[in-house]
């Protein structure tokens, strides 16, 4: 930033803007924003946000989905004197499911402004409670919790998270297309999976290791089957990938 964007910006908090508000409007991140209005001796206003705490204690098909999600994406951090945080980090095309995300917890806390380096946005909110409840579920040790083992919502969540599904082209000759799955994780996420699955009769999937984590991954017809069994009439899923669904099913 310049020096009379600097000055900008101290007026424009000074006279009411958040730094959330501040921080976009210069496209720089709150962290970032923040510490230049402490540098320049502003005084910062206290901020209290709203959030539900209890938003995962019961385990509907949403909560179920936002909880698959973030044992994908999402990571719980404690520091000593802090709350835990939850945070999560997605590219800046898939601001608007972090939007979704916060609507869905009840939060007002922001969502950063994309980083120059990386492009993606940053979203965190801080609770005990959350985090518990996260840990509690198998996030991160143990078996998953048994509701979750059995929910086609959480998988999916998973699967926006971490997987990809797409419909490709063949090399010529036959240019002709194929469907195509794959889930990138820990063992112990994708062993109870598979497990999902064959609970589904879509057979003959295995964990495979894949330089530091896991993967499983299959084409064509039991592709489809797996998509459909996740994304069919999903109330909920990352906009991109429900369109790779739609896609891969209308054909």
């Amino acid at each position: 930033m310049t020096e009379p964007e600097r000055s900008e910006a101290v007026r424009q908090y000074t006279e009411g803007l958040s730094i959330a508000e501040v921080a976009k409007y210069f496209a720089i991140t709150e962290p970032g924003m923040r510490g230049l209005l402490v540098r320049r001796g502003v005084e910062l206003r206290r901020t209290v946000h709203t959030l539900r705490h209890d938003a995962f204690d019961v385990l509907t098909p949403e909560a179920c989905y936002w909880l698959g999600f973030l044992f994908a994406d999402g990571c719980v951090t404690y520091r000593e004197g802090h709350l835990p945080q939850i945070s999560v980090g997605l590219a800046q095309r898939d601001r608007d499911h972090l939007v979704s995300l916060r609507t869905f917890l009840g939060s007002t806390s922001s969502i950063s402004a994309p980083s120059p380096t990386h492009e993606s946005c940053q979203f965190s909110v801080r609770s005990a409670r959350l985090a518990e409840r996260l840990i509690s579920l198998g996030r991160y040790d143990g078996p998953l919790g048994e509701q979750l083992d059995e929910s086609r919502d959480f998988w999916r969540g998973v699967v926006d998270g971490d997987g990809s599904i797409g419909s490709y082209r063949r090399p010529k000759p036959s240019e002709s297309t194929f469907s195509q799955f794959r889930l990138v994780g820990s063992k112990r996420l994708l062993e109870p999976f598979v497990t999902f699955l064959r609970r589904h009769d879509i057979n003959g999937l295995s964990v495979r290791p894949h330089k530091t984590i896991y993967t499983i991954g299959t084409t064509c017809g039991p592709a489809e089957r797996i998509v459909a069994l996740l994304y069919a009439e999903a109330t909920v899923a990352l906009a991109r990938k429900a369109e790779a669904a739609k896609i891969m099913l209308g054909r």
